[in-house]
């Protein structure tokens, strides 16, 4: 059993390398030019779109359908949140949301078909910039 879980683990790792290999790492004044003052839209990994604006100072007002909470229908909610570039040069965020606290940091890479992802090159991890 153990083996296979090695196994698997090695071609899970393999494919989250490609996937990083389709992509370039967004770093530097361009990732700081990309997130501020852009709006964002992103969908959790439990489905729920949220959308926010980097607002210069480092803070913002999200808005979510909350469909994690309450399924496909869900309700709309807001929280107030702040975004940073840390020393490792990964985008953070976290949210103040009603019912739970988020708080999380990604590199943003940048896909082959021009479009933003967090960590790698997959559509479950698209995040979308705007101005």
């Amino acid at each position: 059993m153990r083996k296979y879980i090695v196994a698997a683990a090695s071609v899970l790792a393999l494919a989250g390398a490609q996937a990083q290999e389709s992509g370039t790492k967004v770093t530097g004044d361009e990732l700081t030019a990309l997130v501020t003052g852009a709006k964002v839209a992103h969908t959790s990994k439990a489905g729920s779109l949220r959308r926010w604006t980097n607002e210069p100072d480092g803070t913002f007002a999200a808005s979510t359908d909350s469909k994690a909470y309450v399924g496909a229908m869900g309700y709309a909610s807001t929280g107030r949140g702040k975004w940073s570039i840390n020393s490792d040069g990964k985008y953070c965020v976290e949210i103040d949301w009603k019912r739970v606290d988020e708080k999380w940091c990604s590199s943003i890479v940048k896909g082959a078909d021009g479009g933003y992802y967090l960590g790698f090159v997959n559509p479950s991890q698209k995040i979308e910039f705007s101005r």
